[in-house]
């Protein structure tokens, strides 16, 4: 059974976050999601994330070459996705202040490193990174491809006719290794109890019920 998010998870983010290889992915392989993003969050790779990406050989699985290019586009245009560098002094800095670092892939690793650096969010939808980022950046700014959603879906920016596509395209993405699906419902379904709770306290104190136009995030 999936818990419930914690409802500021669902409320706002960082305007600007670091993001591991995994949860990239789980965002490009949805239009739906990767657009509802845009300007209201822009994504930090580490240099190591953008080679897990697109430099690192691996098995090219179905519609990976299509994520690829995508990446690359988002990438050359600056706009939502941008890569930036560490020192080896951040990273041994992000390990010596994590400790162990074995459960941790060096993606992860790298993003949180970077987080770290620029004192900017954390997105990443493996439980073990998260649980450190958490400790070491404090809960407002770690957030997962889920929560994302639920965000989106709070302040307006996904509707109900949204949610059965982003967790297609997601179980598509991750046939090998299981999708991120019942999460995102999850979240949906606590994002939309949060509108009708927030919004029939608004609406009975005289105001209106409209989507947000600020960033999703703050």
């Amino acid at each position: 059974m999936v818990d419930a998010p914690r409802d500021e998870a669902l409320r706002s983010f960082t305007s600007m976050a670091s993001i591991d290889t995994c949860a990239v992915w789980n965002i490009l392989c949805s239009q739906t999601l990767s657009n509802a993003l845009r300007g209201r969050c822009h994504f930090l790779l580490a240099q190591y994330v953008r080679h897990e990406c697109l430099v690192k050989p691996r098995k090219t699985r179905e519609g990976q070459a299509a994520l690829m290019a995508k990446l690359e586009e988002e990438l050359d245009s600056g706009k939502h996705f941008s890569v930036h560098a560490l020192t080896i002094e951040d990273l041994r800095d992000t390990v010596a202040s994590i400790g162990k670092v074995k459960r941790f892939h060096n993606g992860e690793l790298a993003a949180l490193a970077l987080a770290r650096k620029l004192v900017k969010g954390f997105v990443s939808d493996d439980r073990a990174a998260r649980v450190v980022a958490e400790d070491k950046l404090g809960s407002d700014l770690v957030r997962t491809t889920p929560h994302l959603v639920g965000l989106l879906v709070y302040q307006g920016h996904l509707g109900d006719g949204d949610i059965p596509g982003i967790i297609a395209d997601n179980a598509a993405l991750n046939i090998r290794y299981g999708s991120l699906g019942e999460y995102i419902q999850k979240c949906y379904e606590h994002a939309m109890a949060m509108r009708l709770r927030d919004h029939g306290q608004s609406l009975s104190a005289g105001g209106e019920q409209t989507p947000s136009d600020a960033p999703i995030l703050d």
